[in-house]
């Protein structure tokens, strides 16, 4: 097949749901959605979402227990291994990928800008005693956002440079996991409200999807097919499309 044959979707033997989000804009305009209500709550009347969070919050900060898992967890979601993550990424496909490179770039750029704007704007209570140092508001939560992107990043990031499916779907798995896992931390260190968590990973995972989009778009096939580096580009030999 001609190395700038443009492929229109994920591999045939990607997890159906991972084909459906990743290619499917409605989903991506129903995160944005979800994300603008939450964020106008959280913002105009916090008291009514303290109904739900309040009490989960109680639950999963239940008494007694060590803290050491959550707060090592919890590092997954850290600033430092975001920008890192990022770096390596746009360092590995630049000159494979120019395109490619700078929507990871600005899809770094926007998770961070996106978490300061909201603190900033929705300035809501944190949780009281936390157990770990908090900056600003509670809304949204910076760690969740930087896992959704890092952790929704790389699998991606790995089958564009290897076109091995199987990466993806290994990939995707530990996404839900850790996701989860660093949701959790930061409601069970009193860092964010339970609302906090699951805004931030709408927030992150819009970023994503949009960043996605773009990245196996044919703008950037066009732009990257010369070099034969692209997800969607059909190569001769490639087992797995």
């Amino acid at each position: 097949m001609s190395i700038d044959q443009i492929h229109l979707g994920l591999p045939d033997d990607a997890p159906w749901i991972v084909r459906v989000v990743l290619r499917s804009r409605t989903f991506l305009i129903v995160m944005l959605v979800a994300t603008v209500v939450l964020a106008i709550i959280a913002a105009s009347n916090p008291d009514w979402l303290l109904r739900i969070d309040q009490p989960v919050s109680e639950w999963i900060r239940a008494p007694g227990g060590d803290l050491s898992f959550a707060k090592l967890v919890t590092q997954l979601g850290s600033s430092y291994l975001a920008i890192t993550v990022g770096g390596v990424a746009v360092f590995l496909l630049w000159r494979r990928c120019r395109a490619s490179a700078i929507s990871i770039g600005a899809l770094i750029g926007a998770a961070f800008t996106a978490d300061l704007v909201l603190k900033v704007v929705v300035d809501r209570t944190r949780p009281p005693d936390p157990a770990v140092s908090t900056q600003l508001g509670s809304f949204p939560s910076g760690h969740v956002i930087h896992a959704v992107v890092i952790f929704g990043l790389v699998p991606l990031l790995v089958w564009i440079l290897t076109n091995r499916s199987v990466f993806l779907r290994l990939g995707f798995v530990a996404f839900a996991v850790v996701v989860t896992l660093v949701a959790l931390s930061r409601v069970r260190l009193g860092a964010h409200w339970p609302s906090d968590v699951i805004t931030s990973f709408f927030i992150g995972s819009s970023l994503l999807l949009a960043a996605e989009q773009v990245i196996t778009s044919a703008w950037a096939a066009d732009r990257c097919s010369i070099l034969g580096h692209h997800p969607l580009v059909l190569r001769p030999g490639n087992p797995d499309m």
